[in-house]
């Protein structure tokens, strides 16, 4: 199922094989994917901070903490 915000937004990075910040994405998501497919139990800690060091995610000033 693809993710669609409370604006009814989805988003989609089809069509665009010739965007190289687009694979990049692309690439960073599956390592995130390989992290998590490893067969460790802290593998989901592990998937979380490199998505959240990747795309400088900030959930404490999201969440309002």
């Amino acid at each position: 199922m693809k993710y669609k915000n409370k604006n009814g937004i989805k988003l989609s990075y089809e069509g665009h094989e010739g965007d190289t910040s687009i694979q990049l994405v692309k690439e960073v998501l599956r390592k995130a994917i390989e992290i998590g497919d490893m067969q460790k139990q802290k593998s989901w800690s592990d998937v979380k901070a490199f998505l959240t060091e990747n795309f400088s995610l900030d959930f404490k000033s999201r969440n309002g903490d």
